[in-house]
């Protein structure tokens, strides 16, 4: 299957720039018409687009702004304006509102559903022409000649043991002008791409984050952050981390754990950690009489600026979002820069 530009991953590093192809393409007819029949297409391994989106999320609108001129920000996928916020030190009984940081202040940023984003943004590619595959994960990065020339998908109906069942496909070899690996973080693709390539000389530092959206009797009025509790402080156990309570409109909120992973123990269970921090006082009552729709968790590149890789592109293609470890830690934002 040949394309001309083929974006790896449906967040909003690969749709963003599929969003953007479609633009440039809508104005030049004439290089669209030499990228074939498909001029970009985006393969997503989730059932849709979203599908596999978990974040907090409060995101800095500017980018959006900046792809899609003109547009006002009501029309955005955005469930609320950050009007309050607080940052909170816990200890195990006691909630002791602190200074936030400048690099943490909210003003003029939006509350999300990120997976809604993914979906708005999937839907604007469409609208330009661009080619979204669900359903279909990339396997094989296709390398010839030093140059990668495209990916190979992996084979559908395959049970546990790896036999093949009735509905069994095989996968395709989709080659590809340009291919952009937006998998998010560890990507096993993006993987291979900074290694075979040679792109990255320092190492990337991970954390965890295990989010649950509650729906709650009560509406949040704040975006909400804590650090301490239920994490221990001492310098011999390297607990780095915090959690994150925001609100999702009038009933439902979001709430989320990070912890680094470059913990000394490791026994330390993240998702353990949530729960615990759910029995604080602080927290309890704001789910209290509430109930749990959701849950999941992902990795976060929290290297930063220094973690970054020394180049963003390699021959015939590109990696964005955090694949490249585009997070600003301190701000707690890395969608926009995605």
């Amino acid at each position: 299957i040949d394309v001309g530009v083929l974006v790896v991953g449906a967040g909003p590093a690969g749709l963003a720039a599929a969003v953007r192809l479609g633009q440039l393409l809508a104005e030049r007819p004439d290089l669209r018409e030499r990228l074939g029949d498909v001029p970009v297409a985006v393969l997503e391994k989730g059932s849709a687009p979203g599908a596999h989106l978990l974040s907090g999320a409060v995101v800095n609108p500017r980018a959006l702004r900046q792809l899609f001129p003109g547009m006002h920000t009501e029309d955005m996928p955005f469930r609320g304006r950050v009007v309050r916020e607080g940052l909170y030190y816990l200890t195990s009984g006691r909630a002791i509102r602190v200074p936030a940081p400048p690099t943490m202040w909210n003003h003029g940023n939006y509350v999300a559903s990120l997976s809604e984003l993914g979906r708005w943004l999937a839907e604007r590619a469409e609208e330009l022409g661009v080619a979204v595959v669900p359903e279909t994960a990339a396997h094989k990065l296709l390398v010839s000649g030093g140059r990668v020339v495209g990916v190979r998908t992996g084979d559908r109906g395959r049970g546990r043991g790896g036999e093949e069942l009735p509905n069994f496909e095989p996968g395709s070899d989709m080659t590809a002008r340009v291919t952009i690996l937006a998998e998010g973080t560890q990507g096993h693709l993006t993987g291979i791409a900074l290694h075979r390539f040679g792109l990255a000389s320092r190492p990337q530092v991970w954390a965890l984050g295990v989010k649950e959206v509650w729906e709650v009797p009560r509406p949040l009025n704040r975006v909400m952050h804590t650090m301490g509790w239920p994490l221990r402080g001492a310098r011999k156990y390297r607990e780095f981390g915090g959690s994150f309570i925001y609100p999702l409109g009038e009933t439902m909120v979001a709430i989320g754990m990070v912890v680094g992973l470059d913990h000394r123990d490791a026994t330390v269970s993240v998702h353990d950690l949530l729960q615990e921090l759910k029995s604080h006082p602080f927290v309890r009552r704001i789910l209290e009489g509430g109930k749990r729709v959701e849950w999941g968790a992902k990795t976060i590149p929290e290297g930063g600026f220094l973690a970054l890789p020394d180049r963003f592109h390699f021959p015939g293609g590109m990696i964005a979002g955090d694949g490249a470890g585009l997070v600003n830690v301190p701000a707690l934002k890395g969608i926009h820069y995605a």
